[in-house]
């Protein structure tokens, strides 16, 4: 399964022209909010090397709102691609007036949006649904091209006044060969169980792709792509990547702000700290500043319109270093039965990740506003917004020092100071739980090349041997560290080998890491780990040293 982005990309384009020459294979894209799918979709679909002339694609997201409104919003949505395509016809603003454009040349398509508006009107909801589902498939024989049919945020047809909405679309799936369904999600764990248990098709099954936060050097390229007229030094287009969890729609928030900043004159390009520091604090400390809103409208969400709800009492106290769940319920005052059922709720909702006894949020910059923005404001009792503003950017300024410090310091310092914070705890990594032992010693066991390190981790007989490699581990590479580690469990009596595998590993090389018994550990799961030791992540890309930082 590809996960780099242009590898997704590329894939996607492969699909459609596919279906554009007779093969169809559905896809389903999940994703956490603000990770770049949409923009994956647009790409897509003005991909030079799509086979455009063959395919219209028809585009709906699907809102919370009444359902006639998502249905009139997706007939003029396909309306206007077939309008696109045919330079014989023009785009009047009302769907109507299209309807009956359309009806000289493509009758049966007209005739079936009129049927959705009539049983609309006839609160015959889900036949609407039903024969709107129907428009691809007979826009396909009328216009002798394939529709790609995309369905953004599908998870909310739940949310309708209907029978059994993916029932519905099950059926149409197994019936419309000249249709390519493209279910787009930012709730994960929700809409992966609705694919697997409602839509679990032997005919027209879903190729699934998990679209993750741009990784080190992509980020990096982001950012000095949006920022025109500034040259942030790395440090601090590192610091905005990690600081941001490395989410598009975050980082341009902060690119705008800075551009505002220097070509308002306000601060200076070369004065990078205060640029970092008024950024943050105008998009997301500022009450009208774009992150600030965005995350208000996602605790008015969650808390159901009740700001001082258990739900925000239980996220708050995780916001704050609580990171079980007896912790939590001590923090927050509320009792574990109580605070379980939030919890739950919570990763239901995609808004926290378990991993063993340990819960953490998945959207640190969610996190950090909850702690340092929301909680502060409720808690204060200050007129003043300057000095409020002044904490904050204090606040950013150290977290800066923290990362900057931990920025310089070689690769395998920093996960060596990881291991030594382990204290028995339960943690669950690659949907398996693993017990993390109080290491009594943990150092760098031998001297490699830059690429290639080892760190024995020991408790009296117990000893761990981890082999760091940021380059993509193939099967050859595997043999090496597994005939390797062989010889150190000889030499040493090894109990347990864990091979870190920054930039991957090849689907073989893992196969025979679990064969000899060993664990596989990417570079996401290590940042899980720092994550919940509230350590920064660390990169495979990134160099690191004082020369890094210049």
């Amino acid at each position: 399964m590809p996960n780099d982005r242009e590898e997704i990309l590329n894939t996607l384009i492969h699909r459609v022209n596919s279906f554009a020459d007779g093969y169809r294979q559905n896809i389903a894209i999940f994703g956490e909010p603000c990770i770049g799918k949409t923009t994956l979709i647009k790409k897509l679909f003005s991909s030079e090397s799509l086979k455009k002339d063959s395919i219209i694609p028809a585009y709906l997201e699907i809102k919370i709102e009444p359902f006639e409104f998502c249905a009139k919003r997706f007939i003029k949505s396909i309306l206007s691609q077939v309008v696109k395509s045919d330079p014989l016809l023009t785009a009047p603003q009302d769907a109507v007036l299209l309807i009956e454009d359309l009806a000289r040349d493509y009758p049966k398509t007209a005739q079936i949006c009129i049927r959705v508006l009539q049983d609309i009107e006839r609160s015959k909801l889900d036949e609407a649904l039903s024969f709107m589902l129907d428009i691809p498939s007979v826009l396909s024989e009328e216009t002798k091209k394939r529709c790609v049919l995309i369905l953004d945020e599908f998870h909310n047809l739940d949310n309708f006044m209907l029978k059994n909405p993916f029932g519905t679309i099950a059926k149409k799936i197994m019936t419309q060969k000249d249709t390519m369904y493209m279910l787009v999600s930012s709730r994960t764990t929700l809409s992966l169980r609705m694919v697997n248990e409602k839509l679990a098709l032997l005919f027209g099954n879903f190729e699934k792709f998990f679209l993750k936060p741009l990784d080190a050097a992509s980020g990096r390229i982001f950012l000095q792509n949006n920022i025109k007229g500034v040259m942030l030094p790395q440090i601090y287009l590192d610091f905005i990547s990690s600081f941001t969890g490395n989410r598009p729609f975050y980082m341009q928030a902060i690119c705008d702000e800075i551009e505002r900043a220097v070509f308002s004159k306000r601060i200076s390009q070369e004065n990078h700290p205060n640029l970092i520091e008024h950024s943050f604090l105008e998009a997301l400390f500022k009450r009208n500043g774009i992150l600030n809103q965005y995350f208000y409208n996602l605790l008015f969400k969650i808390s159901e319109g009740k700001l001082l709800s258990r739900s925000i009492s239980v996220l708050i106290a995780l916001s704050s270093e609580n990171k079980k769940q007896s912790d939590i319920a001590k923090a927050a005052k509320l009792q574990p039965g109580d605070v379980s059922k939030i919890l739950n709720a919570m990763i239901e909702l995609d808004i926290i990740a378990r991993n063993g006894a340990f819960y953490r949020f998945t959207d640190r910059l969610f996190r950090f506003w909850l702690k340092s923005v929301y909680m502060k404001r409720i808690s204060s009792f200050s007129m003043d917004d300057r000095m409020e503003e002044s904490a904050f950017r204090k606040d950013v300024s150290s977290r800066f020092s923290v990362f900057a410090l931990e920025f310089e310091k070689e690769l395998s310092s920093r996960i060596i100071e990881l291991f030594k914070l382990f204290k028995n705890d339960v943690i669950q990594l690659n949907g398996k739980k693993h017990k993390f032992i109080s290491f009594t010693n943990v150092e760098k066991f031998e001297d490699q090349d830059k690429n290639h390190a080892a760190i024995l981790a020991t408790n009296g007989r117990q000893k761990w041997l981890f082999t760091i490699k940021k380059e993509n581990i193939t099967e050859n590479d595997m043999l090496d560290i597994i005939k390797n580690s062989r010889e150190q469990k000889k030499n040493a009596r090894i109990n347990r080998h864990v091979v870190i595998a920054f930039s991957g590993v090849n689907e073989n090389a893992y196969l025979m890491a679990k064969e000899a018994k060993f664990w596989t550990w990417s570079a996401e799961d290590l940042n899980v780990l720092m994550e919940l030791y509230g350590k920064p992540h660390v990169s495979e890309d990134i160099v690191y040293g004082a020369q890094s930082a210049a």
